[in-house]
């Protein structure tokens, strides 16, 4: 077992030591009725959503057939990707996007070589591991053959005569049963452990590999031209990648193994620029809810948010000295490539949140505001400057910065 907030345990330990028997039992009971809270009938969803108007503004619950099938999807992700696959998916649209990640991994490659930080024996490790970083893309191919796909949901009966309660029910106690068995499994760095309807990407730390679902490559446009791409799906795939060397990635080997494999003279250089993150955004105070965003709670995310967008500007000049310029995109030709690059970078975080779903994200989410994932990491980067000609010293070109990669 791997326990990376042991501090958490302790405290969560003392905190149950500590308190009414009562209030625990009252607490877990409404965090299991909540779980069931779509199953349960109208009266148990009517104070659900109260409950999301009041942290998310969200002012109607979804239809019905979309909680369906959101169930369905996230429940049965393997038979439903299959139809995903089968109906819409474009092979051309996978296969760019390897080759994009790629580009990023060779991005990344420089981005160590070039480090000047780093002393030759920790950076050979530090390479070892980014080439040995598995790509999974889109769906595993035994999906798409139905026997094999019957075979992986042996064990799972469901009747039509099955109230939706009783589908879902059935559905999570053989998710269960199916997790435990995997325990007794050999570990398969290249197996699909996600699912293939989620519009996300992720880097799994114990295999060190990263996975790009169908949903996402969606988000990557053949007509879009490689400029928005790689600002956009680029710097997210980018992202995805710098998390294997982030505070808590960079503690583990080439094939997820809890293993130290750097200098100490390294891991002080390391802690060093984290804490330049940390303390740079610790700083920031977000309007509205007189909270400072937490820059300990957030360094993973946004060590991984700065090296990625330096990552993809970086592949993306390469594709530019081997292909040349791109033609201007219609409707923005009054921009160049490298501005249109950081507008598709912004573009992947547009958003709004009320003030009550902020204060929560600051106090419980490792990810900064959207807001400050695109201006602060923009901000520390001396090529968006460059692109915009920002003034020396305003707040998009400030004199001091902060990069671990």
């Amino acid at each position: 077992m791997l326990i990376i907030e042991i501090d958490y345990m302790r405290r969560v330990n003392r905190l149950i030591s500590s308190t009414d028997p009562r209030i625990i039992t009252n607490y877990a009971y409404l965090r299991y009725t909540l779980s069931w809270s779509g199953e349960l009938g109208m009266r148990y969803e009517d104070i659900y959503q109260k409950f999301y108007y009041v942290m998310y503004g969200q002012k109607k619950k979804a239809p019905r057939w979309v909680e369906c099938t959101s169930t369905t999807t996230y429940q049965m992700q393997y038979a439903a990707g299959a139809l995903y696959v089968r109906k819409a998916f474009n092979e051309t649209s996978k296969n760019m996007m390897l080759e994009m990640i790629a580009d990023l991994q060779g991005a990344f490659d420089n981005m160590l070589a070039e480090s000047d930080w780093m002393d030759e024996t920790t950076k050979a490790r530090a390479v070892y591991k980014a080439k040995h970083m598995l790509r999974h893309v889109g769906y595993p191919d035994f999906i798409l053959d139905d026997e094999k796909l019957d075979d992986y949901y042996s064990g799972l009966s469901i009747e039509e005569s099955d109230s939706y309660s009783q589908m879902v029910e059935k559905l999570k106690r053989w998710g269960i049963e199916f997790a435990f068995k995997l325990l007794i499994q050999p570990v398969d760095r290249n197996e699909f452990d996600f699912n293939p309807a989620d519009v996300n990407a992720y880097y799994w730390f114990m295999s060190n590999s990263i996975s790009k679902q169908l949903t996402i490559i969606g988000v990557f446009s053949l007509s879009k031209g490689k400029t928005l791409n790689y600002g956009g799906i680029g710097a997210v795939i980018a992202h995805e990648i710098t998390h294997g060397f982030d505070d808590e990635g960079r503690r583990l080997d080439a094939v997820g193994n809890l293993r130290d494999w750097w200098d100490n003279r390294m891991e002080v250089q390391f802690s060093k620029r984290a804490q330049c993150i940390i303390d740079q955004y610790d700083k920031i105070e977000v309007p509205g809810t007189g909270l400072h965003i937490n820059g300990k709670l957030t360094q993973g995310e946004n060590i991984a948010d700065n090296g990625g967008v330096k990552q993809a500007f970086k592949a993306y000049t390469n594709y530019l000295k081997k292909f040349g310029e791109e033609k201007r995109i219609e409707g923005l030709e009054k921009y160049n490539n490298e501005q249109i690059f950081f507008m598709g970078y912004a573009m992947v975080w547009c958003g709004h949140a009320t003030t009550d779903a902020l204060i929560d994200a600051i106090l419980t989410d490792p990810h900064v505001p959207v807001k400050y994932r695109v201006n602060q990491v923009l901000a520390n980067q001396p090529e968006f400057a460059a692109a915009f000609n920002c003034a020396i010293g305003t707040q998009m070109n400030p004199t001091e910065r902060c990069a671990v990669w």
